[in-house]
């Protein structure tokens, strides 16, 4: 996946800033963290967005048979160089204008003015500490046990869709359902694990954009040892609330006797998995993790630079930013976008993609899939079933209208 360089002058403020931090001697410690810096610096020079793999076997020396679903060595010194861009900033590069910013996910450099990096405590979303509060891990136990019942519950005594055969039949469905490899339906979740302050009794949970699975977090504790008696997992992740709602909407299309589905978590999903089912996936377009490398291989569409609440047309240049997504977007933006893809993967499995910016975009897209009425709109513009889709809802207040297509591209056969 490439993106443009904006314009000349970017590529030489960016030397300017490498020369600095090179200088800084804040690499010098770490062959890792030099070889990284390097490697990204490189690829934004030649309009190169590497995938996690590529960093690792060409950016840190890695063998090709890698497994990044296995070895969390890219994004830890992806955390790590991060957090000494941050250290630069803070000390040394204070006179600058711009910033030079990996954004949270992603692989890449981005120059961005120094006021509109937003606040953060230590790269992480915590909950305040609650005093005298005691939790257990077979409280969370408790919690996890109810909230999938609930969901079960959702999932099997939702109503289905009233015109089911109808949405089967669709552009959208029929391909995945025709084949005869098992479906995988993916679930982009949010990994979270527990903080304590004396080492036994856990005082907040924690959301650190740079640790999604209990490998991460394993890998993290070996960099930083000192902080395993106050950091582990508990098995423990969280859902936006529109997930549950596409996913009472979605589930009865594919779920059936001749295609029985299994359910995983993103943050649990394997490489073997990817290779060996039929994937749709439901969620936040920033909870794809390991899906993230297949869905933007060939797509028409990138990550902008506020990140994943921004798409960017990588051939007209057009941006859709979803309402209340990047800070010092104009307050009147009142427009929501999901996003929507059908394509066969390298393993010639079928891949669906529901995917919202936000929560308003996920509630209507899932809206749109389930409709047979609806999904004829994908047919009108587009013949192919392979093709990738973005949908805008506008909204009045608190009022979303129905989400409208305002851009479907073919896709090629393969990924």
């Amino acid at each position: 996946m490439e993106l443009l360089i904006d314009n000349e002058s970017a590529s030489q403020q960016l030397e300017v800033h490498a020369a600095r931090i090179r200088s800084s001697g804040i690499l010098a410690r770490s062959t890792h963290l030099h070889s990284l810096f390097e490697y990204l610096y490189q690829c934004y020079l030649t309009n190169k967005i590497p995938k996690e793999l590529e960093i690792a076997i060409e950016g840190l020396g890695r063998e090709e048979n890698f497994d990044v679903t296995q070895d969390a060595l890219v994004r830890v010194y992806m955390h790590k160089l991060r957090r000494k861009l941050d250290d630069f900033y803070d000390d040394e590069g204070k006179s600058f204008s711009h910033r030079l910013q990996l954004p949270k996910g992603e692989y890449r450099f981005i120059l961005q003015p120094q006021e509109n990096i937003p606040d953060t405590i230590n790269s992480a979303a915590t909950n305040p500490a609650l005093p005298g509060v005691r939790i257990t891990r077979g409280f969370m136990g408790g919690i996890i046990a109810t909230l999938l019942l609930i969901n079960l519950a959702l999932l099997y005594f939702w109503p289905a869709p009233t015109n089911l055969n109808q949405v089967r039949d669709s552009i959208l469905w029929q391909p995945l359902l025709a084949d005869n490899k098992p479906t995988l339906l993916v679930v982009g979740d949010y990994y979270i694990f527990a903080e304590s302050d004396n080492g036994s009794n856990v005082n907040r949970l924690v959301r650190d954009f740079d640790i999604n699975s209990p490998i991460d977090l394993a890998s993290y504790l070996q960099l930083y040892p000192e902080q395993a008696e106050h950091k582990f997992d508990i098995s423990l992740s969280y859902l936006p609330t529109s997930s549950a709602q596409a996913l009472n909407k979605i589930s009865p299309i594919i779920n059936n006797a001749r295609h029985p589905v299994q359910t995983v978590m993103a943050s649990q999903l394997t490489a073997e998995q990817l290779r060996n089912n039929n994937i749709v996936y439901i969620g936040h377009l920033s909870g794809l993790g390991l899906l993230s490398d297949q869905v933007f291989a060939h797509s028409h569409f990138a990550v902008g630079d506020g990140g994943f609440d921004e798409l960017v047309d990588k051939e007209t240049g057009t941006r859709y930013i979803n309402a209340r997504g990047i800070p010092g977007a104009p307050a009147n933006t009142q427009q929501h976008y999901a996003y929507l893809s059908s394509f066969t993967g390298p393993a010639d499995n079928r891949f669906v993609i529901v995917a919202g910016l936000r929560d308003a975009g996920l509630i209507e897209l899932a809206n749109i899939v389930s409709d047979g009425g609806s999904l004829k709109s994908i047919t009108e513009k587009n013949s192919s079933p392979f093709f990738e889709a973005v949908y805008q809802a506008n909204a009045v207040g608190q009022n979303i209208g129905t989400a409208q297509p305002v851009s479907i591209k073919s896709l090629p056969l393969a990924k």
